[in-house]
């Protein structure tokens, strides 16, 4: 055998052959690990350190790769971050758009997070773009979608055509399940349902104990009563509003006398639909939720509960007139006791006599009491009737319990009523009589008793009689002073309440 020839197991090969074999099976190998051909080795001992070490290094890879393995399929990763990732991207479907979405939601709704400030007023928005629709609404005054059946304005024509739904077309779809509330919006179904049914009031205020569902609510609240700031002004009075429906309102139901909401029951127009409510429950249905704990006094309204409280319990009656010494729990009073009294405005008039008043209320009772004889309060100690259950309690207080707190200063007289001790003032002690007779020179405190005097001395009109004899007069007055001093030989002076 030739020394050229180098045995290799059973076959004999040559040096220059052996070469060719190796050569041509490290090409194959490179291939396989590397997919590349450039680099070659001159001796199988450096092809096998490389083969073992990239089994190695694919090994170990491995065994990385699958360290974070996910639950919900079968990848794996060799970074927690990247298995996160996986999870968000492909399982919950949360893109790095949703989660910042996710995010800024969150830090809207459950945190209250507004980073953008108003440079003008103290308003805060959670988007940039909020707050330069803000600007141009409240402090450029930018409303360019005008209402062709009013005089609203929008910023947005979304605005607009919500405003046209609601207002114009009534379009209101979402409904109450537990009352007939209907909104026009899902999310003030929300807050209807928070406030009145679930009495749900988070925002309170820090100078009373007023509280709202809604902090635009809070904030009026504050302006209004506690900062005075009433910027909408009527041109026909001196009337202020802080928003500007709140004076429309008034300018519609005060000077124009629109009152939309009619009662179904009797004539009460009003101008919101809410107070026709509030007057059906309390007027017709009875329903009176809130009570007095000092008196068995009950309110349709917890306002008016607090009035009664502040006037008869307390004795605040902070609405003063700058023109007599009278004073009123309520601005309205104050406002009817002027017209009355001071200007003589009197614009209801009675269809049966000459009576005039300046509430419509007053005029009903006096219908129901001098024309129909309607008196469906009876007192229990005697026979006596009134239309107005506060006219029979000041009857049972002043005659039958004799609670007389209004005294005279002159004198020793005693009033139930502060203005039966005013009028005994003015005609015993000033002698004022304003009241004058236009056939005689007779003058009366009060123009009831001109009547009386009319009726008795020139017409000869006595509709009062005793049941007794044929003695006939023209107030129940007379006639009971009549019957204690004739028939029941009382002569006691019964003063005039």
């Amino acid at each position: 055998m030739s020394e050229d020839l180098i045995t290799n197991g059973n076959t004999a090969c040559s040096p220059k052959i052996e070469e060719e074999l190796f050569e041509e099976e490290n090409k194959t190998l490179v291939h396989e690990f590397l997919d590349t051909d450039e680099k070659t080795w001159h001796d199988k001992m450096s092809l096998d350190n490389f083969v073992k070490k990239e089994n190695d290094i694919s090994t170990n890879q491995n065994l990385l790769d699958e360290k974070h393995k996910c639950t919900l399929c079968d990848y794996a990763a060799s970074l927690k971050s990247d298995l996160t990732n996986h999870v968000n991207e492909n399982h919950l479907k949360l893109t790095r758009t949703e989660q910042d979405d996710t995010q800024k939601h969150s830090n809207k709704v459950h945190l209250d997070v507004k980073d953008y400030s108003c440079t003008h007023c103290d308003y805060k928005a959670t988007k940039k773009c909020i707050l330069n629709r803000h600007t141009k609404i409240v402090h450029l005054g930018i409303k360019n979608h005008k209402c062709t059946q009013c005089d609203y304005e929008a910023y947005q024509n979304s605005d607009l055509k919500q405003h046209i739904n609601r207002v114009h077309f009534g379009i209101r779809k979402h409904k109450c399940d537990q009352c007939d509330y209907q909104a026009f919006q899902k999310s003030k179904l929300k807050v209807h349902v928070e406030a009145v049914h679930l009495g749900i009031k988070n925002y309170n205020c820090s100078q009373c104990d007023y509280r709202t569902h809604r902090n635009s609510d809070l904030k009026q609240h504050v302006n209004s009563v506690h900062f005075k700031l009433k910027r909408h002004k009527c041109d026909e009075c001196d009337y202020q509003a802080l928003q500007k429906s709140k004076l429309k309102q008034h300018v519609d139901c005060v000077h124009l006398g629109i009152k939309k909401h009619k009662c179904t029951h009797c004539d009460y127009q009003t101008i919101q639909k809410s107070k026709l409510n509030i007057h059906i429950d309390n007027v017709h249905f009875g329903i009176k939720k809130h009570k007095c704990d000092q008196c068995n006094y009950r309110a349709a309204l917890k306002a008016l509960l607090q009035v009664h409280i502040d006037s008869v319990h307390l004795g605040i009656k902070k609405f003063k007139c700058n023109q007599c010494d009278y004073q009123a729990n309520q601005k309205v009073k104050l406002q009817i006791h002027v017209d009355s009294v001071h200007l003589g405005i009197k614009n209801n008039k009675c269809d049966y006599c000459d009576y005039q008043s300046n509430e419509k209320s007053k005029l009903q009772v006096h219908i129901d009491s001098v024309h129909l004889a309607i008196k469906n309060h009876k007192c229990d100690h005697c026979d006596y009737k009134a239309t107005e259950k506060g006219v029979l309690k000041k009857h049972i207080n002043s005659v039958h319990l004799n609670i007389r707190n209004h005294k005279c200063s002159h004198c020793d007289y005693q009033a139930a009523e502060g203005g039966n001790l005013k009028k005994h003032i003015n005609s015993v002690h000033l002698r004022i009589k304003k009241h004058k007779c236009d056939q005689c020179d007779y003058q009366s405190v009060r123009k009831d008793q001109l009547q009386q005097h009319v009726n008795n001395v020139h017409l000869g009109i006595k509709d009062y009689k005793c049941s007794h004899c044929d003695y006939e007069t023209t107030g129940t007055g007379h006639l009971k002073r009549h019957i204690n001093s004739v028939h029941l030989g009382i002569k006691k002076h019964i003063s005039r309440k």
